[in-house]
Formats: C-alpha cells, structure tokens, sequence
C-alpha cells in the first residue's frame, strides 16, 4: 500500500481566529503531513 489515509477528529473548543492558520501547523508538523480544518463560529461567544 502506498501511503496512508486517515480520517480523524480534533475537537478545539475555543481559540481567538488568528490562532487557527497556527494550530493547523503545529498538527501537520506532528502528522508529517498537510492539514485543512473546518473552522465554525461559537454561538455562545462570537469572535
């Protein structure tokens, strides 16, 4: 088999926006592959 294919969840419950392009990083540095988050606002504190 070449290569891997994972599926998985990271919950991040809270984080101010500039810091998600930053977390991405740190988990595709620890995968040793590229990540994409689906981010979404939280309704009890936006922004």
């Amino acid at each position: 088999m070449n290569g891997a294919y994972t599926r998985g969840v990271l919950f991040v419950h809270s984080a101010p926006r500039a810091l998600c392009p930053h977390i991405e990083w740190a988990v595709a540095e620890v995968l040793g592959s590229r990540v994409h988050f689906e981010w979404t606002d939280q309704p009890a504190a936006p922004g």
